[in-house]
């Protein structure tokens, strides 16, 4: 569950972004994470091999990106690739990124609302704020809309010293292309060219 954090994370270019997804999932057969209680009173030890590379953050980020998963990190690197930024493989290399929510949702593919409880948004807060402590980002993006809304204005209250941002889940294609709809692909492009890159502007 460790952070994602970019070689060019640091780059005098731009300011240091910290990108917040919404959840993992895991392989269709696990039951482990069913149950929010019992998920936050485990260990890391009580997962399985195949369990602990679904919930690997920073190998998924670095893995090749041919599965049907992975579609939200191609779309965020080609949304950073966009700006040109100069990285010796992966544009996302210049940003931090982890998962708002500390437990995969209950089924594949599907969004965590359909399994959010109250110690999971208590959870996510407790983490986030400590992911962002350690990393000291000047930009923080909730790609999530629900786990803006759920998690991530209450953040943006409580630390004001923060520039937080939000946009809708870059894999859900309906909402993200969707044209008209307030916080799709144009939304995230603006927050790139307006704020992460505001180093370049200033």
């Amino acid at each position: 569950m460790l952070p994602y954090v970019g070689g060019d994370f640091g780059a005098s270019s731009h300011w240091k972004m910290l990108l917040i997804g919404e959840s993992f999932y895991f392989p269709p057969e696990s039951t482990i994470h069913l149950d929010a209680a019992r998920w936050y009173s485990e260990t890391q030890n009580s997962l399985n091999a195949d369990e602990l590379e679904y919930f690997n953050c920073r190998g998924l980020l670095e893995c090749p990106w041919k599965a049907d998963g992975h579609q939200m990190y191609r779309e965020i690197n080609r949304c950073l690739d966009s700006l040109g930024l100069e990285c010796s493989e992966r544009a996302v290399s210049h940003v931090a990124f982890t998962n708002s929510f500390c437990r995969p949702a209950a089924k594949s593919g599907d969004s965590f609302k359909h399994c959010c409880t109250e110690l999971d948004r208590i959870k996510s807060q407790e983490v986030t704020k400590a992911v962002i402590d350690v990393l000291n980002p000047d930009l923080v993006v909730y790609v999530s809309k629900y786990a803006w809304d759920c998690v991530g204005h209450n953040l943006a209250e409580l630390l004001k010293d923060k520039t937080f941002r939000f946009a809708s889940h870059p894999a859900g294609q309906f909402y993200w292309n969707r044209r008209g709809y307030a916080h799709g692909r144009p939304k995230f492009i603006q927050i790139l060219q307006d704020d992460f890159m505001r180093l370049i502007k200033d």
